[in-house]
């Protein structure tokens, strides 16, 4: 081993398990993902399911932790777009094609890739706003330029999840799961613009009414699993028009605020 080498290797430094665990929370949940595959490949599909919910759920803390740490990096963020995409582009595809469209044939194939492609152009475009990471109101950041890859995969997984609920099988028609595959996937790659969770805010120390809310839906996931999430997708479909709305809306406001500012 040359001196160079030696030295680099000395000044090393030991980087503590906290700093890591945003990258730990990112690797479970493509882990997840993975092992969503391997249920679907078994026909187990409820689990299948489950999997990418577990995925949603840690994705939604990889972030925020490695904010709170002071540990966000590129690194992290390409490794969060990669497991974004096994979790959210490709299981969901895989779990509905062979549950349902693959009685489309090549048709079938077809739009599940789709749905693939536009998570992936999706997250492709979240990363190159990151990296540009041109100044932009406040207001605007509590908002996504069409829905995120998680909620895109709980929409395109609605009519499984609908089945769960209710036991017909008349969700889980190749034409309905094709159109919830499809509209998805366009959702995901649209302008629309959606809101996201910066928009709930809870104060330190107070049992404000949306800790409440949060706590009522918890435990409502575990008494009621697929009847609660059938609730949350369809009142989080039901309100997308509303957060391109308000967006439009306060657009327009800001606008004249600043015409009359010069």
């Amino acid at each position: 081993m040359d001196i160079i080498e030696t030295e680099n290797i000395q000044h090393r430094k030991k980087v503590p398990f906290a700093r890591s665990f945003p990258t730990v929370i990112t690797i479970a949940a493509f882990c997840f993902g993975m092992t969503s595959i391997r249920f679907t490949l078994s026909h187990r599909w409820e689990m299948a399911v489950i999997c990418i919910l577990v995925s949603a759920v840690l994705d939604s803390f990889d972030g925020r932790v490695a904010r709170m740490l002071g540990q966000s990096s590129q690194f992290g963020a390409e490794l969060d777009s990669l497991s974004d995409l096994v979790c959210f582009g490709v299981a969901p595809a895989f779990l509905l094609f062979f549950r349902s469209v693959c009685t489309l044939g090549n048709v079938g194939w077809g739009i599940s890739m789709v749905f693939t492609v536009c998570c992936a152009l999706r997250l492709a475009r979240f990363n190159a706003i990151q990296i540009l990471n041109e100044p932009k109101p406040e207001w605007q950041k509590k908002y996504f330029t069409g829905i995120p890859a998680p909620a895109g995969a709980l929409i395109a997984l609605f009519p499984l999840i609908l089945h769960f609920s209710t036991g017909k099988t008349y969700f889980l028609n190749e034409k309905i799961v094709a159109t919830f595959l499809l509209t998805s996937g366009i959702l995901m790659v649209s302008t629309v613009k959606s809101i996201s969770s910066k928009m709930i805010e809870i104060k330190n120390g107070l049992a404000s009414p949306e800790l409440l809310f949060i706590s009522f839906v918890i435990i409502c996931l575990i008494t009621e699993l697929w009847l609660t999430l059938t609730v949350l997708i369809a009142l989080y479909i039901i309100i997308i028009p509303f957060g391109a709305y308000k967006y439009s809306k306060t657009a327009q406001q800001e606008s004249v605020i600043l015409k009359q500012a010069s």
